[in-house]
Formats: C-alpha cells, sequence, structure tokens
C-alpha cells in the first residue's frame, strides 16, 4: 500500500486584526492522529495547502485572482498579503518567497496567530530555548548559526552538539524551556536575529521586547504530527529548503514502510506511559503519567505503529495526563502493549555534566525501576511492555526510531538490524554528532530498546 503523509492544518480563511496588534488571530484546530496525511505548510501564500513554496502556488494565485472568486475554505492560505483578496499582490509575495527576496512573511503560529516575519532570515545568527529547537536546527544543516542556547545543551546533550560557537545561558531548571532573564540577557549580547522558540504563553511574553526590537521570533510545535509541516515551514523561511525535503522524504519513506509491512495484519493496541510508577501499598491508588495525544512524540510515533490510545481532555500544556492504577486495570484488556518512556536516556549523558552517555545497562536499570509498577496488567504478564527513550521520541527525531518500535511489537515482520539501519541513518544525515568525538554508532554505543533479563520481554528472542 503507498500511503502519502498529510498532517493538515486547516483554519478558517477569516482573520481578525488584533487590536494594536501587528498579529491576526486564526481559528486554531487540532491536528489529526490519524498517520496517513499530507503536510500543510502553513505560510500564507501556500496557495495549495501543500508542503511547498512554489511555481504550483503562483499558477493558482494567478487563476484565482484571474477569475475573481476565492473559495477561502478551500484554500485559506493564499492571501499573502492578508488583505483580504487575491490580487498579483499576492502572486508577487509568494514570488519573493521562492526567490528568497526581502518581504513580509505571515505564517500561522502555534497560538494560532497569523505572525508577521521579515524574510528572508538565511544565515542569520539563530537563539534557541530547548533541546527540540536543537535537533531542528541540526537536521535542517543550520548548527553552525546557533549562537544562544539553554544549559541542557552542557548538561545531557554535549554528545550531540558542539558547543564551541555557542553561548550556555542558564534556564530555571534542567528540564525547562522558558526564557529566564539569563536568556535574555544572552541573547542580545549574541546579536541573534531569529528565536526559535517553545510556544509557551510564558515565552510569548517574555520575547515580545525581542520583537519589539525586530528579532523574528518563530513559535512553532516541534513533535508528534507537527514535525514535518514545522520542518518544512522552517526549511523555508531559514533558507533550507533541500535539508527540510530530505527530512520529509526520511519520514515519507520509514510511514511507508510500515503501512506496506503491516498492511492486511491486525495492529496491536497500545497504551503510552511513564516509567515513573510506584506500587503503593493497595497497588490501586498510585498514579502515573500517560500521553495520548499527537501533541507529543511518545504517542503519535506509538500511533504509527499500533492503535494507541487516544484522549484529548484533562491534558497538561504539553499533551499529558495523569491516571490511576485503578483506571489501567479497568482497561486492561484494552492494551496489547505498554510503551514506556524514559527520561534523558540513550544517547543523552547520564548525569548533569558528568560527560557520560547513558550505558545499555543503565538504561536497563531505568526500565527496571518503572516496569514493576504494571506487574499487574496483562501485558506485563505477556512480555508486552517496552520502552523507547524520551530524548528520541520527544522531538523530530521520533521517525528515526520508530522501526524499532515496530520490531519490538511485530517481531516476526520487522527485524531489530533494519530498525538499526535507520537509526544510524537519523544520526549520519540528521544531526552533528559527527562533529562529536568519533560520532554515535548505534550498534555499540547508547541505548535505545531494554535488553535486560530481568523482565522477559516478548521480543527477547528476537536481539541478536
Amino acid at each position: 500500500m503507498n500511503s502519502k503523509i498529510i498532517i493538515t492544518g486547516l483554519v478558517a480563511a477569516i482573520v481578525i486584526v488584533a487590536g494594536g496588534s501587528a498579529a491576526y488571530m486564526i481559528a486554531n484546530q487540532s491536528k489529526s492522529p490519524i498517520p496517513e496525511v499530507e503536510a500543510t505548510v502553513e505560510i500564507y501564500g501556500n496557495a495549495n495547502n501543500d508542503a511547498y513554496m512554489d511555481g504550483d502556488d503562483i499558477n493558482l494565485l494567478k487563476e484565482i485572482a484571474d477569475s475573481g472568486y476565492w473559495d477561502s475554505s478551500k484554500y485559506p492560505f493564499a492571501d499573502a498579503d492578508l488583505d483580504g483578496f487575491i490580487t498579483n499582490k499576492d502572486v508577487e509575495i509568494v514570488q519573493k518567497i521562492i526567490n528568497e527576496e526581502s518581504c513580509t512573511v505571515y505564517y500561522k503560529n502555534y497560538f494560532g496567530e497569523a505572525q508577521p516575519l521579515s524574510y528572508p532570515m538565511k544565515g542569520q545568527p539563530i537563539g534557541l530555548t530547548y533541546w527540540q529547537q536543537a535537533e531542528m536546527m541540526a537536521a535542517l544543516g543550520l548548527w553552525n548559526l546557533v549562537k544562544a542556547g539553554p544549559h541542557n545543551y552542557q548538561n545531557w546533550y554535549n554528545h550531540l552538539y558542539p558547543l564551541d560557537g555557542v553561548t550556555i545561558y542558564q534556564a530555571k531548571n534542567s528540564h525547562n524551556s522558558g526564557v529566564t532573564d539569563s536568556a535574555s540577557e544572552i541573547f542580545k549580547s549574541t546579536g541573534v536575529k531569529v528565536i526559535v522558540a517553545t510556544p509557551t504563553e510564558a515565552n510569548k511574553t517574555a520575547l515580545q521586547k525581542f520583537i519589539d526590537d525586530g528579532v523574528n521570533v518563530i513559535y512553532l510545535w516541534y513533535t508528534g504530527d507537527w514535525s514535518i509541516p514545522t520542518m518544512m515551514t522552517l526549511g523555508i523561511l531559514l533558507g533550507a529548503k533541500e535539508k527540510a525535503k530530505e527530512y520529509y522524504d526520511f519520514a515519507n519513506d520509514v510511514i511507508n514502510t510500515i503501512n506496506d509491512r503491516l498492511d492486511g495484519h491486525t495492529r496491536k493496541t497500545a497504551l503510552v506511559c511513564s516509567n515513573s510508577v510506584k506500587m503503593g501499598s493497595d497497588a490501586i491508588t498510585t498514579t502515573f503519567s500517560i500521553h495520548s495525544n499527537p501533541h507529543e512524540g511518545n504517542y503519535y510515533f506509538t500511533n504509527l505503529v499500533a492503535n494507541a490510545y487516544t484522549n484529548s481532555s484533562d491534558l497538561t500544556e504539553f499533551g499529558a495526563s495523569s491516571r490511576s492504577m485503578e483506571w489501567l486495570l479497568l482497561h486492561d484488556k484494552e492494551f496489547d502493549y505498554l510503551g514506556m518512556w524514559v527520561n534523558q536516556s540513550g544517547f543523552a549523558n547520564g548525569a548533569d555534566n558528568s560527560g557520560v552517555m547513558i550505558t545499555q545497562a543503565q538504561y536497563n536499570e531505568r526500565f527496571d525501576a518503572g516496569v514493576d509498577g504494571y506487574q499487574q496488567t496483562t501485558a506485563y504478564k505477556n512480555g508486552n511492555i517496552f520502552a523507547m527513550p524520551y530524548d528520541m521520541l520527544g522531538g523530530i527525531s521520533g521517525y528515526g526510531l520508530v522501526m524499532t518500535i515496530a520490531f519490538v511489537m511485530y517481531p516476526d515482520l520487522f527485524t531489530l538490524e533494519e530498525a538499526q539501519d535507520k537509526l544510524q541513518e537519523w544520526f549520519d544525515r540528521f544531526t552533528v554528532s559527527g562533529q562529536v568525538g568519533d560520532g554515535i554508532n548505534v550498534r555499540t554505543m547508547g541505548a535505545y530498546i531494554y535488553t535486560g533479563d530481568y523482565y522477559k520481554t516478548s521480543y527477547s528472542s528476537y536481539l541478536s
């Protein structure tokens, strides 16, 4: 079965000028959790709703302008200048975007606003707020432009990113992507002209002063089914269209391979949960976290392989929710597998400033520390609990690990070797880890799959 990626983000075409603001509010619609969809780059002027800004948009805009009729529900991003009409002015703006010539570009940011940016931004110094943005810059071939970032780059990710040219600022804590006073000072002193930021309301407030001073601040979500459209959008805005297309093709290949292989087979069911659960004295009131919405990569990438439990209510800002062990036992028969995420593992460092990559033994220990919390479930008893490192599934890099998820759930259809090959391809093509030491060899370094013998997994006999 040949499938095409469709990740839609259609919005209402009617724009309302925000009083006293340069932004226009757009109806913010949720993304579809369906794996097989078409990536829509939400830049105004992308008339045909695809993943590119090219001659096809020019031709469609000319047709609309000549006819005098614009179906804004069918072509919501056609109006490049947001004046409410499709004219030759829109054609001229799109041509400037294609030619990387100076103009104002509007894109739909995470907050549902049509936000103006000064274009082009190619070659400009970049500031970042978290490790997911670092992943994106590395994958787009723009790491050499990164001038400022938070201290978790140094604490946990110095095996992945060379930091010689990056000024590190102090975030609130090592897991925080908030813009602190330290961040603002460093952004200013390093002269960054573009800030790619985690889209939170707090960051939006903190970074408004940079927008007022003419700095381009980009707010896009960085994981789950946002990964492809975000990468394609950044590729256009930052002048890295070729690398963005490479990423698109890599992800497309993974999805098509999985869909082709699973065609005609019943997909397993899965619950994506934390490994931090501990058994209480009654083993019932204990709570644990789940990800059940495409906002989070853990859920989305698992859902490419299985039918993952879906829920869109009671979610935190970052897509998680809490459940009781009683809830899990009541729903026990609904899940073939439980997929745990393990924080700061895999190819990250062992501890703050340790400089030591997580070893397989350490990874297994972290898995073992949480797996017993699920021992009453059918999935546990059948060996159907697996774990993946959050620092791979929590960002755009998840497509490099999807084949590994496929292997652990369907070891008779997917092999460990092809999963390792795909993960190695990710590191070789879309990271700058080769600039740090001797690079990453996924077969001999780090950890990304449980291989311990404390808990007997259903895929254990397939491990080489």
